[in-house]
């Protein structure tokens, strides 16, 4: 006979924390801890006010980065 005891609740992420500690995952189970905490559909970003050139800039930016990593350096 299986043992059905309820499943340990997920909680809140602790504020000031980033991120998981990944032994809790673990114990709660990888598929089940991404069910229930992951957003279920995209989420929409609002405006942050930056201007066209800010835009243009952090493109140019992340562009650098990524051909940066892509050399090794």
């Amino acid at each position: 006979m299986e043992n059905k005891e309820p499943l340990e609740p997920i909680p809140p992420i602790q504020p000031g924390a980033n991120s998981y500690n990944p032994k809790d995952i673990r114990r709660w189970g990888v598929k089940r801890f991404l069910d229930e905490v992951c957003p279920k559909e995209p989420f929409m970003i609002p405006d942050l006010g930056f201007t066209d050139e800010e835009n243009r800039r952090m493109d140019e930016a992340l562009d650098q980065e990524r051909q940066a990593t892509a050399d090794g350096k």
